[in-house]
């Protein structure tokens, strides 16, 4: 079977997005698990609610396991971040 560029690329394409809430994920319960468990105390919220939250819904819906990883790394991982210094 061969395959153009244009066939190519878009294979390329789809493989990228289907692994990518996948490891966004996986990079988001891992950077949550190794936070102290003060800094989640001292911004409110619950390392065991995130973690499980992301890992649930990144194995069975994609994309709201994506929104959940992109809200963790770009609002809570900040917080987090602070809340240690």
């Amino acid at each position: 079977m061969n395959i153009g560029p244009v066939e190519f690329v878009v294979i390329v394409s789809v493989s990228i997005l289907a692994v990518a809430p996948l490891v966004l994920g996986v990079w988001a319960i891992v950077d949550a698990a190794k936070r102290p468990e003060a800094a989640w105390s001292a911004i409110g919220k619950s390392r065991a609610t995130w973690i499980v939250l992301i890992a649930v819904f990144t194995i069975f819906c994609n994309l709201i396991g994506l929104v959940l990883s992109i809200v963790y790394l770009a609002s809570i991982r900040p917080q987090l971040a602070a809340a240690t210094t």
